[in-house]
């Protein structure tokens, strides 16, 4: 495992041609990088409107570098009071109802520029590929044992690339969330292969304080770490 400085040089070097973009990188604390992972957490991209939310990716990664007790997840995004957006309320109950701590946990996005929508994010050539290595540097760094993809499209991108397959062990392929499902894979990336499961977007199907969501999070979680 690498250290953190030259984990911290090589993700400055890709974030450099992307720096005046509105938008944010890894929304875990700094202080817990270059650190093996139990499981990392992997939305699509940071939400809100980039003309009302004008972070850049510059500042964002200057307060984490400033503070590296600074945890996005406990600030206030868009409307919502701090800690209460559903995605903020999914990583709580998830710590709270587990033996994970923040330590345990990396939580990025496959994307770091922001939009209103996954539907209104234009990825360009240069935002596809520094993105693309930064999601190899966090493989190669964190080691992570297990992948949550927050909306199934976030997985189809990850599995589209790199081969992917179920998990054959006799458990069903899903599991039900309403209407909707959990979805289990293993992905071969070049160096390894992963256990992932992808769950409903939170911003539209969140977990909120529904016990029967969060208890399916728990097996999944479960399944792919054991």
């Amino acid at each position: 495992m690498q250290e953190k400085a030259e984990y911290l040089n090589r993700m400055s070097d890709l974030i450099n041609p992307l720096l005046n973009r509105s938008g944010m990188i890894i929304n875990s604390p700094f202080e817990y990088l270059a650190k093996k992972k139990k499981l990392m957490i992997v939305g699509y991209n940071p939400g809100n409107v980039p003309d009302i939310n004008k972070t850049t990716i510059n500042e964002d990664w200057l307060r984490h570098t400033n503070d590296e007790s600074f945890n996005a997840l406990h600030e206030s995004w868009g409307h919502y009071l701090p800690g209460c957006h559903p995605i903020q309320i999914f990583y709580q109950r998830l710590i709270d109802n587990t033996d994970l701590n923040e330590t345990d946990i990396l939580y990025t996005n496959l994307y770091w520029e922001r939009s209103n929508g996954i539907e209104d994010l234009e990825i360009d050539p240069i935002l596809e590929k520094q993105c693309k290595k930064a999601f190899f540097l966090n493989l190669e760094t964190h080691q992570p044992e297990c992948i949550c993809f927050i909306g199934h499209s976030t997985e189809e991108i990850v599995s589209k690339e790199w081969a992917a397959s179920s998990f054959r062990d006799g458990q069903p392929d899903d599991y039900p969330w309403g209407n909707q499902k959990i979805k289990f894979q293993k992905i071969r990336f070049p160096e390894n292969t992963i256990r992932t499961f992808s769950i409903p977007h939170q911003s539209r199907f969140g977990i909120g304080y529904h016990d029967k969501r969060l208890e399916s999070v728990l097996k999944a979680l479960y399944r792919c770490l054991n």
